[in-house]
């Protein structure tokens, strides 16, 4: 028992001996301090040309740090060390003409940072433009700078800055880019996206050489949308910004083969505006000041909205003699066959909107935003042939030719719509709420040949809307209600020197006695009289011949409108004839 007492007494006396050590060895060490940050940059502002480039900056510390930039426009390719180091980063061509700043921030600790002004160099008007040229057979590896050092429109795109122009040669081009903020892994992503206000000229010889003169007549130029890898969203998609003084102009080029989504796939933001993906299976603009010129764009679907264009988000898009036809939307509820104008301001003059089909509303053209005004003008134009149920689907949808919803403002000069078929409205409807009226004057403008399925063959319109009508002509269209025209409960159109099926009205809107129009006798055939589109004459032997508005009088009435409506829109005719010396209702004049 005494030996177990001893043994136990021996354990703890080593075992207070070897704390006493440890103790010992502990004071030895001295107390810790961990060290204070030490940390500087080699400069804290840095300019940049508008080029961009490679650029490196020198960071001295003594702990661990990080570099970070509040701007998608400056990459890192090495952004932290152990201690002393560098950063190295890459920053991109400045395409605008505002200088830009960002700020790179390099820290240790929350508490412990030190940041970088970057400051890019805007791009210039008075630079010099570049002139980029393009072709089938043309590489990124060439210059693109001349037809002999062709490069690829993809290239091109890239490198281009605000008021420079790109020449494409005749063929057939397809994107392989990914529209800015789009998922590289969906092919359906890929887009030509023009981001500058540049200008994109088609409609050149494929074996363009040195002073070669566009003629797209000649030689088609397409964008198309039909991939290796299926069809995409968007064949073209224009983000440039709003600039003083520049726009987009893109001119002899056919926008093709686009496929716009099924509802439910997403979008992008760019410059302020989300690009749905099931809107605009050929081009979709937002917020851009945009120029076509001798387009077409045809042939795109989609598997909700907008098969040919999407224009919203206050983009101003003009259209020049251009063609936007054969662009087709099945889905059951898609509107926009043609062209859906949302929120934005659209202009026609001399185009063709002809043989769309939607199965919504709004085949030929569609005007609707549930919260901003929506403006169309068109002038000098002819839309024909468009049908919203061409699949059957339902005989109550709206607008074949043209549909003005809510808060829409439109504008119709000089203008022929004929042979469309909708439900209600199949040459033009019109629809307006108490919150939201619509509005529409129609000027010399001839609408015959239309069928509605149900409620008003030539023109449909509803309660809460504004419909004038100007040395036009009503006649010919058919319709179970309304033959041509049909005005719902609370809706009161006004009439003034125009056509009204077999009735000529006067200054009024009263019927002028002793005078009636038979549209089978003295309208023309639709057919190609002289101007961009076909359009519909009139016969020197009607009436309506004699009895409308003086040029005088069309051009008074012209300046009244805000914008005005132009003399050479109001004071000839739809084929570019004159009205000095005549007094002619309609879009097209005795030849």
């Amino acid at each position: 028992m005494n030996r177990y007492i001893n043994y136990k007494i021996g354990v703890l006396l080593i075992l207070l001996l070897s704390v006493c050590f440890s103790c010992s060895k502990i004071d030895d060490l001295g107390n810790f301090e961990p060290q204070d940050p030490n940390l500087s940059l080699e400069t804290d502002v840095i300019e940049v040309s508008k080029e961009g480039g490679e650029f490196t900056i020198d960071v001295e510390s003594n702990l661990p740090w990080r570099a970070k930039s509040n701007a998608d426009w400056i990459t890192f390719s090495a952004e932290n060390a152990l201690g002393s180091g560098k950063i190295a980063f890459s920053i991109t061509r400045n395409r605008s003409t505002d200088q830009r700043t960002a700020e790179v921030t390099v820290w240790i600790t929350k508490d412990y940072e030190k940041k970088m002004r970057v400051i890019q160099a805007p791009a210039e008007l008075s630079d010099l433009v570049t002139h980029f040229y393009v072709k089938i057979s043309g590489t990124p590896e060439n210059t693109g700078l001349s037809w002999d050092e062709a490069t690829t429109l993809d290239n091109a795109l890239e490198e281009a800055v605000p008021g420079d122009v790109i020449h494409i040669a005749a063929g057939t081009y397809t994107p392989t880019k990914t529209i800015t903020g789009g998922s590289a892994s969906n092919a359906a992503d890929r887009t030509f996206e023009i981001h500058s206000n540049i200008s994109l000229i088609g409609g050149y010889s494929a074996d363009a050489t040195e002073g070669a003169v566009s003629d797209p007549t000649m030689y088609e130029t397409v964008l198309s949308g039909n991939t290796a890898s299926g069809k995409v969203y968007h064949t073209v998609a224009i983000t440039a910004p709003v600039q003083a003084e520049q726009k987009v102009v893109l001119q002899g080029l056919s926008i093709k083969y686009g496929q716009a989504a099924a509802s439910g796939t997403g979008h992008v933001t760019l410059n302020g505006a989300q690009y749905y993906r099931f809107y605009g299976g050929g081009l979709i603009v937002a917020r851009s000041i945009v120029d076509l010129i001798d387009c077409e764009i045809s042939e795109n679907t989609t598997g909700f909205h907008a098969a040919g264009v999407f224009v919203f988000s206050e983009a101003t898009v003009r259209f020049e003699r251009c063609a936007i036809k054969k662009n087709n939307g099945s889905h059951n509820g898609g509107n926009g066959g043609g062209i859906f104008n949302e929120a934005a301001t659209v202009f026609f003059n001399n185009c063709e909107i002809s043989s769309n089909t939607i199965s919504g509303v709004g085949a030929g053209i569609y005007a609707f935003s549930s919260t901003q005004p929506t403006y169309t003008y068109i002038y000098n134009s002819t839309v024909a042939h468009n049908n919203n149920d061409a699949a059957g689907l339902s005989q109550t949808r709206r607008g074949g030719g043209f549909y003005g919803r809510e808060r829409s403002v439109t504008v119709i000069v000089n203008s022929t719509f004929y042979g469309n078929t909708g439900g209600h409205g199949a040459g033009v409807s019109l629809y307006g709420t108490a919150a939201a009226p619509s509005r529409l004057d129609l000027i010399n403008t001839t609408i015959t040949g239309n069928k509605g399925l149900n409620n008003g063959g030539g023109i449909e319109l509803t309660s809460n809307t504004t419909l004038h009508i100007f040395n036009s002509i009503l006649s010919g269209n058919t319709a179970l209600n309304g033959a041509d025209i049909f005005a719902g409960s609370g809706a009161n159109p006004s009439f003034s020197k125009s056509v009204r099926g077999n009735q000529l009205l006067d200054v009024n809107g009263a019927v002028i006695a002793g005078q009636s129009f038979d549209f089978e006798t003295m309208l023309g055939n639709f057919t190609n009289n002289g101007g961009y589109a076909e359009t519909v004459p009139l016969s020197s032997n009607s009436p309506a011949a004699a009895l409308g508005m003086s040029a005088a009088q069309l051009e008074n009435l012209g300046n009244t409108f805000n914008p005005v409506i132009p003399p050479e829109a109001t004071t000839y005719d739809q084929n570019g004839r004159s009205r000095s010396s005549s007094s002619v209702m309609g879009a097209a004049i005795p030849q």
